[in-house]
């Protein structure tokens, strides 16, 4: 078992930024801040503040986007402020001054792709070091939590189920450690499935439906966790050897049946992974 986690703990070093596409950061949008480019927010935790100069709650909310900002600027960590009330520059720029704010402001920066829609400010989303959004919503505080959890993923055994925030009284709490990729998952989706199979009856009671709802979320996000890693594997098949050898054996032990197609390529991985090793290592002998 020892021996089975220190393969998962590196191989979740190994997973770096997802590729994920940005918009909005050209000079064109900047208005006040650091400058970020895609490179510097590529492997870190990225809360936008979607506000505009002419919204009272959006105005309102910016001195706790500066309290955010400071909390944990100093992690792997970006806030980005994305304007979207038209280009105005005098108007942020007086509102970033009385405000004080020292976080990035760009017009309407954002993800590129797979940007969640929404209807009114401020509205806030968080991408995940691996280009997840892992929250969208209007609210601060659950955004604010969306960020510790994002920030506690990285170099963390990769979760089955990202993105999934269960609270303390979840009936499902105690399966967190096991739903860790390297780690059996059969046994628990079972258990979600069979909880599921229970609340259809007529007989379930609303703590039961409730319980369901949430198993629903769980196997959602274990499926969509398969396909993650399935593209980080082939991913780190060409930049990484050594790596995608240890995330297909622990893919393979959380999903034997799926696992099976990689069982045809470890040998040849295996050699690949030595070649690999031993390149690094000949050029860190010649620093």
């Amino acid at each position: 078992m020892k021996k089975l986690m220190a393969v998962v703990f590196s191989a979740g070093l190994a997973l770096a930024a997802q590729a994920v596409g940005w918009k909005g950061l050209g000079e064109g949008n900047y208005y006040a801040g650091p400058k970020v480019t895609e490179a510097d927010l590529a492997g870190k935790v990225v809360l936008v503040d979607c506000w505009g100069v002419g919204c009272p709650p959006c105005r309102a909310l910016l001195p706790r986007m500066e309290e955010i900002w400071k909390s944990f600027r100093s992690k792997p960590f970006v806030l980005l402020g994305s304007h979207r009330q038209g280009r105005q520059p005098e108007k942020v720029a007086a509102l970033v001054k009385a405000n004080k704010l020292t976080y990035p402001q760009y017009d309407g920066a954002g993800i590129a792709e797979g940007e969640p829609s929404f209807r009114g400010i401020p509205f806030l989303y968080v991408v995940n070091h691996r280009g997840k959004v892992v929250y969208s919503g209007h609210s601060d505080r659950e955004a604010t939590e969306a960020v510790v959890n994002a920030l506690g993923e990285i170099g963390a055994p990769p979760t089955l189920i990202p993105g999934v925030i269960l609270s303390r009284k979840s009936p499902y709490k105690s399966l967190e450690k096991r739903l860790i990729l390297g780690k059996p998952a059969a046994s628990v989706v079972k258990k979600l499935q069979g909880d599921i199979k229970k609340a259809s009856a007529k007989s379930a009671t609303a703590v039961q439906k409730a319980a369901a709802e949430e198993a629903e979320a769980m196997l959602k996000a274990i499926e969509e966790a398969k396909t993650d890693y399935k593209t980080d594997i082939a991913r780190l098949k060409t930049t990484n050897p050594p790596e995608a050898l240890k995330m297909i054996k622990a893919y393979m032990a959380s999903f034997p049946a799926e696992g099976a197609e990689y069982k045809d390529e470890i040998a040849d991985l295996t050699v690949k992974a030595k070649e690999f090793a031993a390149e690094q290592k000949a050029k860190g002998a010649k620093k």
